[in-house]
């Protein structure tokens, strides 16, 4: 094994973990709550307030913003701002947001596996001396994914005790 492909093997497989721990979280989702928010009224950046077919989709497309990201830094650009889509109307039932998760991950991936082991080992930021612009992105996609997974968890509780 290469040292790239080790380095690879080292960022990708967090994310993988944190990706599997959300679709098993999300198994037990059904429709009937999909679309249910906890309360009355959603405050859109209120996260606490998001239906866990908002929470889901928010983390597939952070993986499609961090996707643009990577690149960007791959092609020597500024990485841009991390500007999340808004969700089609048809992506509105367990079924299809499966479909749009692994399709947003499966992007990420071949993104991360196109980076060059020099541009892995690049040039550390200031304020966090040992991380790469690269690590940092993929450390806020886990981050995200991880409370994500205990929201969605939490919901399907509450949803489930009504």
């Amino acid at each position: 094994m290469s040292a790239h492909t080790s380095i690879l093997d080292n960022i990708l497989e967090p994310l993988s973990q944190s990706r599997v721990e959300l679709l098993a979280a999300f198994k037990s989702v059904s429709d009937e709550y999909f679309n249910t928010s906890p309360v009355g009224t959603v405050q859109k950046d209120v996260f606490e307030d998001w239906s866990i077919c908002e929470i889901v989709w928010y983390v597939g497309a952070l993986d499609d913003v961090s996707r643009l990201r990577i690149n960007d830094l791959a092609a020597g650009r500024e990485a841009r701002t991390g500007q999340t889509s808004r969700r089609p109307e048809h992506v509105s039932n367990v079924k299809v947001m499966l479909v749009w998760l692994n399709q947003s991950r499966a992007a990420l991936r071949s993104s991360i596996s196109r980076i060059a082991k020099n541009q892995l080992q690049g040039e550390p930021l200031l304020f966090k001396e040992n991380l790469s612009q690269y690590e940092i992105i993929l450390d806020e996609i886990i981050a995200t994914e991880n409370m994500s997974t205990r929201r969605v968890l939490d919901l399907v509780e509450m949803f489930r005790d009504e």
